[in-house]
């Protein structure tokens, strides 16, 4: 057994296990249809690393001691951090965690849990003065971008980062190059990458407009000539596709305007291995046919949206955090672009038959979770 798979016995699901023992492989068929799983989906093995430690962390704590503190959500997923709080856990507010209040919240008698996503620097600094217990559950690929970026930055390069700017990710690896001094820049959309790229094309190098574009949560240098020489990196949890389109916009603004850029633009595809994977796994399934997509997980992952956004590109598409989600055949409460949060629809069910609906699920989406969704489907499917 991989031993980040120890201590993972609550989140499993016998029905997964059975779709993933079947012929074919992760597929049910039923009288009304057939559910189809991507041949890879659910946990990765950072997360799966992350809650093994929690877990263990969990188990081996003593409440007459001291508190088990998370700083923050372990992962982005609802049924997860519940799962810690009903064990003790008590998970801290961005505002609580910050270092100026996080006193106020933890004591050197705690064990403190850093999440998946990490923890800033000023955090990691206090933690370490405080002498609490610290169980670092950060992930190895967001680790990997901290060191690429800071060595960057060490090089003379600014960074832009392909993500969304108050990301907990995102967030701590601002806080890493703000401590080795570099400028950044975070492009939290294409239309985002192409207003910086237009700055340079054009040779704009405004304070004023460059402030009018980018808040001060997206960018710490002043304007974009602080970014003439960059380094481009991703947002773990980003989609591929869109990295590798950020990477020629960024490649053609700085051809248009210093020529030879071979010295002077970089490039670290920091999507890891696992969110790639998920993402071609999706969109071979929903490429293979299908008349809906139930995708999986927290509306606040950034993994699991963006296989809600590959997988409506090839059908009607519902991203939903549990089965409580799904009200009835004729309801359902799932994600919202239009209004930015969870709405009930209706209408959701197509009325024909067989259906073929492909089930998706993020890399923080646990197997029991899986599991209900599936449960619930295929009592439609009788």
């Amino acid at each position: 057994m991989n031993p980040h798979d120890a201590h993972l016995d609550a989140f499993g699901s016998p029905v997964v296990d059975r779709l993933l023992a079947a012929t074919p492989a992760n597929q049910w068929s039923l009288p009304g249809g057939t559910l189809r799983l991507p041949r890879v989906f659910g946990f990765c093995r950072g997360v799966k690393r992350a809650l093994s430690m929690a877990e263990q962390a969990a188990s081996l704590h003593d409440p007459n001691k001291g508190r088990l503190i998370l700083l923050g959500e372990i992962i982005h997923n609802p049924w997860v951090n519940d799962h810690f709080r009903r064990l003790g856990g008590t998970i801290l507010l961005p505002e609580q965690r910050k270092p100026k209040n996080i006193d106020k919240h933890l004591s050197a008698n705690d064990t403190a849990v850093i999440p998946a996503f990490g923890a800033g620097v000023a955090t990691e600094a206090h933690l370490k003065q405080l002498g609490c217990e610290v169980v670092d559950c950060s992930c190895g690929d967001v680790i990997r971008l901290w060191h690429w970026s800071t060595h960057a930055v060490k090089d003379g390069f600014g960074v832009l980062i392909f993500g969304k700017p108050r990301h907990d990710e995102t967030v701590v690896t601002k806080s890493r190059l703000d401590q080795a001094g570099g400028k950044f820049i975070v492009a939290e959309s294409i239309d985002k990458v192409h207003d910086f790229a237009n700055l340079i094309a054009t040779g704009n190098d405004s304070p004023e407009r460059f402030a009018e574009l980018f808040d001060p949560d997206a960018t710490n240098a002043q304007s974009p000539a602080d970014l003439a020489h960059l380094a481009q990196v991703s947002q773990t949890t980003m989609l591929y596709s869109h990295t590798e389109e950020v990477r020629q916009i960024l490649t053609d603004a700085f051809t248009t305007r210093f020529g030879e850029i071979e010295q002077r633009l970089i490039f670290q595809p920091t999507v890891c291995r696992a969110t790639q994977d998920r993402q071609n796994a999706a969109v071979e399934l929903c490429q293979s046919g299908c008349d809906l997509v139930i995708v999986v997980g927290g509306h606040t992952s950034s993994n699991t949206r963006h296989l809600y956004e590959l997988a409506r590109q090839f059908a009607p598409a519902y991203h939903i955090e549990d089965a409580t989600a799904i009200r009835s055949r004729e309801t359902i409460f799932a994600w919202d672009p239009a209004n930015g949060h969870a709405t009930e629809q209706t209408g959701w069910l197509p009325q024909k038959r067989p259906l073929n609906i492909a089930i998706l699920a993020g890399a923080s989406s646990p197997e029991i979770v899986i599991g209900e969704v599936l449960q619930t489907l295929a009592e439609f499917l009788q």
